[in-house]
């Protein structure tokens, strides 16, 4: 039983939760209240400070079970003296890459910067140029702040420390001290001669600049994959390192094209008279090439059933698009509303349906559509039962009988749309098509570049 669940709420996941989970949900929270993307929030860096804290505990399995067990009573304890936690910032580096600097080594704060990309992008590989602005040392005085020849002079008012005390009575026979900072140097220890400032950054020794750094995507790359630029951040006077870059990847979704993980999946409608007696029908894939999916006569797709193509999925990252995954067809078979009493006579003569006849002397009843009030979730098409004058019992059967084989029947579907259906909210901006688009066949004319590719059930 855990004692203590404050640290599973501040990354909103269940005591029970996987490592997977906590990574992912960590990632999302750090992102989300990291001071660069929140500057001047002091809530952002505090949640930002909890969300590192609560991960560096549960991300490790003997603190995390000292946890669950004890409490943060118990983490306190056995840490001893010299415990206690990470530096957030530290935390962060360490999970997204570069590792954590040396303890009395500082560095100023990582860029973060999203960049917006297409499953076109991470399918075929691409290299994007990202714009980051950004403090670095000044070119005309290399980080010093003085003209050529120019020097500084230790403050004279605060001998070189900056600050300043100053006593100051409470009441009376009652002192105190109070530290501030040195108004003749601003704080620096240092003065400089007018004459002797640069005319390059006026004495600041930084300058604002913009930088292009070039980003290349790999075919295969996944959401979840960062780009570290090491050293191209921010440069602090007084700070020997420079910052870095992180730069995280933000996939819009695609109107056809679904991703989970080396996998790709696309809804694809097809007429009844194709789900029986075969099609041809023409994908356009990412990378331009034109399947045919085939399905030859005789070989039934039944309605919402699932198909795959062998190497037709995204590549794998690292094999240069060698290896590939796999791609999952989902087929809609479009129903007729009605049918002529022609069509009928041919489909039951051609089918050799036996005549069924009344051998009870029942009451013969007619159905008719049923249509639920709310959106039913095991079936993409509701329900087609219910029977004219049956009690509400019945029906209520028959929903949960038709909801057990929708859910079978989108099993696979379901975990496709869990994995596209992002958990962080800023990525629902870039969200602009549902995740029940179809794949629309255009006129079946092949063109040169076709390949002709046969479908496996799943």
């Amino acid at each position: 039983m855990v004692r203590e669940t404050e640290l599973y709420e501040v990354l909103n996941v269940s005591v029970d939760a996987d490592e997977h989970e906590i990574k992912r949900s960590y990632r999302r929270l750090a992102l989300k209240y990291h001071p660069d993307k929140n500057t001047g929030d002091e809530a952002a860096a505090d949640m930002f400070k909890k969300v590192s804290n609560a991960y560096e505990v549960l991300s490790d399995a003997e603190k995390r079970q000292v946890y669950d067990k004890y409490g943060k009573e118990g983490l306190e304890k056995g840490m001893g003296e010299g415990g206690g936690f990470h530096d957030a910032t530290d935390i962060f580096s360490m999970f997204f890459g570069g590792g954590a600097r040396e303890r009395g080594e500082p560095k100023p704060k990582d860029i973060v910067h999203e960049l917006d990309v297409t499953l076109d992008d991470l399918y075929n590989g691409a290299t994007k140029k990202v714009m980051i602005s950004r403090n670095r040392f000044c070119g005309t005085c290399k980080g010093s702040g003085l003209k050529p020849g120019g020097k500084r002079t230790t403050c004279f008012q605060c001998r070189g420390r900056g600050v300043l005390l100053r006593t100051q009575q409470v009441f009376p026979g009652f002192h105190h001290q109070v530290q501030m900072h040195c108004t003749a140097c601003g704080g620096e220890g240092e003065i400089v001669a007018a004459t002797d400032i640069c005319t390059g950054c006026r004495g600041k020794r930084a300058a604002r600049e913009k930088s292009v750094l070039e980003v290349h995507i790999d075919r295969g790359t996944s959401k979840s994959d960062h780009f570290t630029f090491t050293g191209e951040g921010n440069q602090e006077p007084g700070i020997r390192l420079s910052g870095d870059v992180l730069i995280f990847l933000s996939v819009r979704s695609h109107p056809v094209f679904h991703r989970i993980n080396d996998h790709l999946m696309i809804r694809c409608p097809i007429t009844l008279q194709e789900a029986l007696c075969g099609f041809d029908v023409p994908i356009e894939h990412l990378d331009g090439r034109e399947l045919i999916i085939k399905a030859s006569p005789g070989q039934v797709v039944h309605g919402d059933s699932a198909w795959s193509v062998y190497n037709e999925g995204m590549p794998v990252k690292g094999t240069g698009g060698l290896q590939k995954g796999k791609l999952f067809v989902y087929f809609d078979v479009q129903w007729p509303e009605t049918l002529p009493r022609v069509q009928i006579d041919k489909i039951v003569t051609a089918l050799n349906v036996p005549e069924k006849p009344n051998k009870l002397g029942g009451q013969v009843v007619e159905l008719s559509e049923y249509k639920a009030a709310g959106k039913f979730k095991g079936g993409k098409k509701g329900m087609r039962a219910g029977v004219a004058g049956a009690g509400s019992r019945s029906a209520g059967a028959g929903r949960g009988r038709e909801a057990a084989r929708g859910r079978q029947a989108y099993a696979e579907e379901d975990e496709f749309e869990d994995v596209t259906d992002d958990d962080d909210d800023d990525d629902r901006e870039h969200q602009q098509h549902s995740g029940q688009q179809y794949f629309r066949a255009g006129p079946r004319g092949f063109s040169s570049n076709t390949q002709t590719v046969e479908c496996a059930q799943q």
